[in-house]
């Protein structure tokens, strides 16, 4: 059985050196966070359809089985999707938070990827990026600008009519 001054030393150098700065030296303090009881710059508070969705006129030529693989295939490098249904042309990414604060999830904000081929012939797919920012006990419901506008781009190059 060890001696209390044996255990507090064999503890002292189990716990590693110490950095200490020099004297008069400066530590950078990490940055700042934004406060988080401010959605992202980002989110636009709507309950509009319309502001919430784009179109997007699909290239001529492709097979629905092509079109439905460069959709998900586009997804899955970024996002997990949550529901995938290759018959009717839909595909949907589980709530997310996002990791804007600090590197840290912010739990107060997530985000969703709706996408969704239009009508029997698949001639335009429908893209949403749904949002939900919460202030105290509720959320509002809104969109992200920024996903919207990267998945938009992205499918157009991948699946949108040509020039």
């Amino acid at each position: 059985m060890l001696s209390a001054p044996a255990l507090s030393i064999g503890l002292q150098a189990c716990s590693g050196p110490r950095a200490t700065p020099a004297q008069g030296a400066t530590v950078p303090s990490p940055a700042p966070s934004p406060p988080s009881n401010v959605a992202p710059p980002t989110f636009v508070k709507t309950t509009s359809d319309t502001r919430i969705t784009r179109l997007i006129d699909v290239r001529e030529g492709m097979s629905k089985a092509a079109l439905f693989r460069a959709a998900s295939d586009f997804l899955t490098a970024k996002y997990s999707i949550d529901v995938s249904d290759a018959k009717a042309g839909y595909l949907m990414t589980p709530w997310q938070a996002s990791f804007n604060r600090g590197g840290a999830p912010d739990l107060h904000y997530r985000t969703r990827i709706i996408i969704r081929f239009i009508g029997d012939d698949w001639k335009q797919v429908s893209v949403r990026a749904e949002a939900n920012w919460q202030r105290d006990d509720e959320w509002d419901i809104g969109y992200d600008t920024q996903i919207l506008e990267d998945v938009v781009v992205e499918l157009r190059t991948r699946i949108g009519k040509r020039s």
